[in-house]
């Protein structure tokens, strides 16, 4: 068996484009609106950013390095990964089979501020803290009828090492 290895690149809507959209609440753009008052400031999204009535669910992920042992997808829901207080590492692939391929995946640092939102059947990891446990929140249509399939990668493991560092 293979094994891969990836450095986590900076989510930007163009990296991001082939597993779905990146919405940027630091800064504003499209499809952010923002206001501001005194001793506060805000964006949200100008629309709904997934396509069903999502529930809103929070996570705390392990730290950066880690090494894939699966990755699930949705078919029925695309799901919106927010980073709020620190980075977040997400692991991704757009592989239309029963298991990603580790030649496909890929791997986002989301800034605090960045919301990705998976289209659906876009295989992902859970996200995981730089350096350090950290907690996310995500949206998506959560079905207890529906049971997400944990896939390992076909073609051998993926490291996906921390931000920064050259090993």
């Amino acid at each position: 068996m293979n094994a891969y290895a990836l450095l986590p690149a900076p989510a930007t809507a163009e990296a991001l484009l082939p597993f779905g959209r990146h919405l940027s609440l630091r800064g504003g753009g499209d499809g952010v609106v923002s206001s501001e008052g005194d001793g506060w400031s805000d964006r949200r999204s100008l629309d709904a950013i997934i396509d069903t009535p999502g529930s809103l669910g929070h996570t705390v992920g392990a730290a950066t390095p880690f090494r894939i042992s699966g990755m699930e997808r949705h078919p029925h829901t695309e799901e919106a990964l927010f980073c709020a207080g620190e980075p977040v590492v997400v692991a991704v692939a757009d592989t239309p089979a029963d298991r990603p391929d580790a030649a496909d995946v890929r791997a986002f640092v989301l800034e605090p501020g960045d919301v990705i939102v998976l289209k659906r059947g876009i295989w992902h990891t859970a996200c995981y803290g730089v350096g350090t446990a950290t907690p996310y929140y995500w949206l998506a249509t959560a079905d207890d009828s529906i049971a997400d399939v944990w896939a390992p990668p076909l073609g051998g493991s993926v490291h996906v090492m921390t931000p920064g560092s050259h090993s």
